[in-house]
């Protein structure tokens, strides 16, 4: 049964006349005619009767008409769908650290948001490990995490990389050495960088005695300005702090901080994460353009 003919019967039988089904569907009238004449044969029983110079449905074509109209409208439903892969559509959940959410996000987003004003686009913020979490769980649709990511479910796209570098304020700098004030001072200490880093103070021989924790690295910027310790970042998080001379780099290491999209393999092919994950690589490097 072809859905060329259900669909010519289903709107001869909404205007029970032929001339007007055939205006509508832009069809020539013998041509109606011949795709109904082709369901009939198929189906074995009339489709239509005719009293004086009515149409009327047959109990057949009654029972055609109620199952062609949930068909074609679960076609219709499908058509919808298969669209929606080709245009970026409906909610995208994004989850990425409190850093990137400032710095990098807000021009990508308005774009993003400019060009596919049909998606309803939703920000969370936390570190790295539970942005993982989120997306493995389809609690976020795309995540942006600093460090290695080596789960086989997942779709790794680098964006972006720096240097680890460790840091103090000038004023602790004062008459000591680096060795000196590594040994004198509290060193300020986020467990998402040694997470990420590893063990980076084996490359500088340090082994921190006296540590305060954080639970951001915001919170470990803001000690180090304050002069309460040095500390280990990443460079982007500080590059306008050094670049004012607020805080100094005691040394730069080896290892470097990568920054990454993820999302599962499996959802690749939807039209709103490609689209991100297209964009947010062409803007990472400058994300107000």
């Amino acid at each position: 049964m072809e859905l060329r003919h259900l669909r010519t019967f289903q709107v001869a039988a909404e205007q029970l006349n032929l001339t007007k089904a055939a205006e509508q569907l832009g069809y020539s009238q013998p041509g109606i005619t011949l795709q109904i004449k082709a369901l009939e044969k198929e189906i074995g029983l009339p489709l239509f009767t005719r009293v004086g110079r009515q149409n009327y449905l047959t109990p057949a074509g009654k029972l055609l008409k109620h199952h062609a109209d949930r068909l074609l409208a679960v076609m219709g439903e499908l058509d919808d769908d298969l669209r929606k892969l080709d245009i970026p559509y409906g909610p995208l959940v994004v989850s990425s650290p409190e850093f990137y959410c400032t710095r990098y996000m807000p021009g990508i987003i308005g774009r993003y948001l400019k060009d596919y004003p049909q998606v309803r686009l939703q920000m969370i913020s936390c570190n790295s490990v539970e942005t993982t979490k989120l997306v493995c769980a389809h609690q976020a649709d795309v995540g942006i995490i600093a460090g290695d990511c080596l789960n086989p479910d997942l779709e790794v796209v680098p964006i972006g990389e720096e240097d680890f570098v460790l840091l103090a304020a000038p004023e602790l700098l004062a008459g000591r050495d680096k060795q000196t004030l590594l040994h004198t001072v509290p060193f300020l200490k986020d467990g998402m960088v040694e997470k990420i880093g590893g063990n980076l103070y084996a490359e500088i021989d340090f082994k921190p005695t006296t540590i305060i924790e954080f639970g951001s690295e915001a919170g470990i910027k803001q000690a180090a300005l304050s002069q309460t310790g040095c500390c280990v970042l990443g460079e982007a998080i500080v590059e306008e702090e050094i670049a004012a001379g607020k805080l100094v780099v005691l040394h730069r290491f080896a290892k470097k901080l990568r920054t990454s999209l993820i999302y599962l393999k499996e959802r690749n092919q939807e039209a709103a994460i490609r689209a991100f994950v297209a964009m947010t690589q062409e803007m990472w490097d400058d994300p107000k353009t």
